[in-house]
């Protein structure tokens, strides 16, 4: 993550801006409106005194799901739905028919399911985002997952750019989320919209602010501030310290943008990641991209990565006095090698911060990388005991 930032200037008079500003105000318009007879409005975080909880089932952990400490949670998004430039869905790994038993099992235990509609390449995000009628397609997407599945609670969108993007594109994004804000409150009153949203934007891809106004809620980025091609090893979610890579500066950064603290949902990793660096020291000079090592899947979940728990068991569990995040360090005959990750105790005073800051809630990333124990660890911190 650099310091380097490209700044697109837009015209004032711009057709893309006059299409995005009436959305915009045509979805804050019908913001709260509901017709009668229709669903029980989704519970969203600025509903509730206490942290939100969320969490994502990722589609490559199978049967995990069986496992989860649903009680625990308000809501689990379904990750994920992949659409392509186009505005129709690339890969629903499984969707819907695999997917049917998941969603039973949540919604039988008072868990609201959501689908997580996503696209990670920043060539598509410009096609797609630059063109209206593809814009027009992907709202009309995102609208018949809602209709096939009548038990889902929203929708959520993870679209993650890390490039800079033709300004078009900018606008067309937010343009997207406003329109399909205004459809879900006239046409599936009761269903909320949720945003993944990155922790830094130094392409200036997104307009923040108007996502938060727009999204029930923001589900902001609270890992990876370290990761698999960083420089250097390091806490994957630091609260403060190593510079702008912690909790503090991130949050900080959304406050100035005007989101209510109550829309702000913080993205907690149930992993980490193990690299190759040039000395013992914290945070050592990565020499070989990083690798992810979940905190502690169960056998049949990506069972060719290390497990954090179980290499800092190995090696020695170490803890850095700044950030509070855990690591551990060893060598082997080719030179030295750090793992940083999240347990118990990091985990636990992360969300001692969200309700401390009067922040949403929490959202745990991916369910399946944690264990009933770690689980059963956090409750007296998500009650505030």
């Amino acid at each position: 993550m650099g310091n380097e930032r490209t700044v697109v200037v837009r015209p004032p008079d711009s057709r893309g801006a006059t299409w995005v500003a009436k959305l915009v105000a045509l979805a804050v318009a019908l913001s709260g409106c509901a017709s009668a007879g229709g669903p029980a409005p989704a519970l969203v975080p600025t509903a509730i005194d206490r942290p939100f909880v969320a969490g994502y089932h990722v589609y490559w952990a199978g049967e995990a799901w069986s496992g989860y400490p649903l009680d625990m949670l308000d809501e689990l998004h379904l990750f994920e739905i992949e659409v392509g430039e186009e505005g129709g869905v690339l890969d629903g790994h499984g969707w819907p028919t695999g997917w049917q038993s998941l969603v039973a099992r949540a919604v039988d235990a008072g868990v609201q399911v959501v689908p997580t509609v996503s696209m990670h390449d920043a060539d598509a995000f410009e096609a797609l985002f630059a063109d209206a009628a593809r814009i027009e397609r992907l709202v009309g997407t995102v609208l018949d997952l809602l209709a096939i599945e009548p038990r889902l609670s929203g929708v959520h969108l993870d679209f993650e750019v890390f490039r800079p993007v033709d300004a078009a594109a900018r606008d067309g994004f937010t343009a997207f989320v406003a329109e399909l804000a205004a459809e879900l409150r006239a046409g599936f009153p009761g269903r909320s919209l949720s945003v993944f949203v990155l922790a830094f934007d130094d392409d200036d891809v997104y307009n923040e602010r108007a996502l938060g106004r727009l999204a029930d809620y923001l589900v902001l980025q609270g890992y990876d501030y370290h990761g698999l091609a960083s420089p250097n090893a390091g806490p994957v979610g630091a609260l403060r310290g190593w510079g702008r890579l912690n909790w503090e500066h991130v949050v900080e950064r959304f406050e100035s943008f005007g989101v209510p603290r109550r829309k702000l949902v913080m993205g907690l990793p149930l992993y980490g990641y193990e690299w190759s660096v040039a000395s013992d020291e914290p945070g050592a000079e990565s020499v070989a991209p990083g690798v992810i090592v979940p905190y502690a899947a169960g056998p049949d979940v990506v069972p060719e990565l290390p497990r954090a728990r179980e290499q800092a068991e190995r090696h020695g569990l170490l803890r850095d006095p700044v950030s509070g995040s855990p690591y551990y360090v060893f060598r082997l005959p080719s030179g030295w090698v750090q793992g940083w990750f999240e347990d118990e105790e990091s985990l636990a005073a992360k969300i001692e911060f969200v309700r401390a800051r009067g922040l949403g809630g929490v959202a745990f990333f991916p369910l399946a990388y944690g264990t009933p124990e770690l689980f059963e660890a956090l409750r007296d911190a998500l009650a505030g005991r």
